[in-house]
């Protein structure tokens, strides 16, 4: 195995460093002390699947069109599911440089339906499908071999006690593990996606707050999971390893309607059924995780929103309080002074950041209650890590890495170029190619 690559999925820089400060997760300290570990600047908007396609294509979601689970510009019916083809850009296992090499992609966000690959994928569906891998028969070849998978689908939360869907979200991951572990054995990159502390985060959260717990919270226990699956899966025989989480994770004090503060401004108006009247409001909350406000006018990519409209919506979100006198918001931008390409009309028309970050904007109203979040106690933060243990890494101090440069990384680590379309350098600071002559064996990025 080349490289192995592991997301440790809502794993959060300030536990992190505060547990091993404390003598616990031994695999983690130990890149610590090595100084393999650095932070990670994990914004505009903490959100998984966004996230990881900036992570593995190198490009900011105005280029990959990606801004959320869901298209932000669904209007009047449930968000439409993004795909695999919503992707507009191609990732680190299509990248013709790399073709070459063997990978296997486990439990990434945007890989379904599967597309094929030099390897094998297991896809992460948001729905019950037949068709979750590639190849079609690779699930049942790995059951054969007494491999069960499971896939996230099977884990949203249903009112159950959290006590036992945490029991179940163990059972998910041991499986994920399981898989990745089987797949690694024939593989030159190894990328696989450990969601359990993110699965239990958001609903567990709350055991955290006790100062003197019974028991370790079961958050910690998933952090001693993904600190022993590093350690196990980096045995099988990695040469290179990346680990990263591409968003942090912190107590929720409830999630803010917006539609409801936008109601109250006058600024949006409701039909006979409780929705909202697009004919005659002037803005809309876009769907969850995309911490965003869609200008009416704006919907379907139309684009025809007007610069006083947009004015308009800004200074009142601006200017929304708590009860309290707080304010609701603390930024608001325009899509356009945070992202660049051809795609980030894709992007609701305002982007909002929370001016108390345990109070984020809970999103469209009828998926929020599809799942279940006013239950959740726990939501993300913008910032990550980064742990490189590779020959030529050099990773910055001081300062956090950025999102881009992971596929870049990625590539050099493999003794590959990255695409020249990549927005951050590598952070690889010499590199050596198996098969290129020695005049080109190194290479420095100012």
């Amino acid at each position: 195995m080349k490289a192995l690559i592991v997301i440790a999925e809502g794993m959060d820089p300030t536990v992190l460093t505060r547990e091993v400060a404390a003598g616990r997760l031994p695999w983690f300290g130990e890149q610590m002390r090595q100084r393999r570990y650095a932070p990670m600047d994990c914004g505009p908007v903490p959100y998984e699947p966004v996230n990881l396609a900036t992570a593995f294509s190198g490009m900011n979601p105005g280029r990959h069109g990606c801004f959320s689970y869901w298209s932000a510009h669904s209007a009047g019916e449930m968000p439409r599911v993004l795909v695999t083809d919503d992707v507009q850009v191609p990732r680190v296992w299509e990248w013709e440089s790399l073709s070459d090499l063997r990978f296997s992609v486990v439990n990434v966000q945007l890989t379904h339906p599967p597309k094929p690959l030099n390897g094998r994928l297991i896809s992460y569906p948001m729905q019950y499908t037949m068709n979750a891998s590639h190849p079609r028969s690779l699930l049942s070849d790995l059951l054969r071999e007494g491999v069960r998978y499971a896939h996230d689908v099977t884990l949203f939360y249903r009112g159950e006690s959290f006590d036992e869907f945490a029991a179940q979200a163990w059972r998910v991951a041991a499986a994920q593990l399981q898989a990745a572990q089987a797949l690694a054995r024939d593989t030159d990159v190894m990328i696989v996606n450990l969601t359990l502390i993110d699965r239990v985060s958001h609903f567990l959260w709350y055991e955290m707050r006790d100062p003197a717990p019974p028991q370790r919270p079961t958050v910690l226990r998933a952090y001693d999971f993904v600190d022993q699956a590093c350690r196990a899966l980096q045995a099988l025989g990695a040469e290179t390893t990346m680990v990263f989480s591409e968003m942090g994770f912190g107590e929720l004090d409830g999630f803010v309607s917006i539609d409801d503060l936008l109601l109250q401004a006058g600024l949006q108006h409701r039909d006979a059924d409780g929705q909202v009247d697009l004919a005659r409001s002037l803005a809309m909350e876009t769907v969850q995780g995309s911490h965003g406000v869609m200008l009416c006018r704006d919907l379907c990519n139309t684009g025809r929103a007007t610069a006083a409209e947009i004015d308009t919506v800004r200074q009142a979100l601006a200017a929304l309080r708590f009860p309290n006198g707080q304010p609701v918001i603390g930024s608001v931008h325009h899509r356009d002074e945070l992202y660049t390409g051809p795609f980030r009309h894709l992007a609701p028309s305002l982007v909002i950041k929370p001016a108390d970050e345990r109070r984020p904007p809970l999103g469209e109203r009828r998926w929020a209650t599809h799942v279940r979040r006013t239950a959740q106690s726990g939501w993300h933060r913008d910032r990550g890590f980064m742990v490189l243990d590779a020959p030529g890494a050099e990773l910055p101090q001081g300062q956090p890495v950025q999102l881009q440069q992971i596929a870049p990384t990625i590539a050099e680590m493999l003794g590959r170029e990255a695409p020249a379309g990549c927005e951050r350098p590598s952070l690889m600071t010499r590199q050596t190619r198996r098969e290129d002559s020695p005049e080109t064996l190194e290479r420095t990025f100012s």
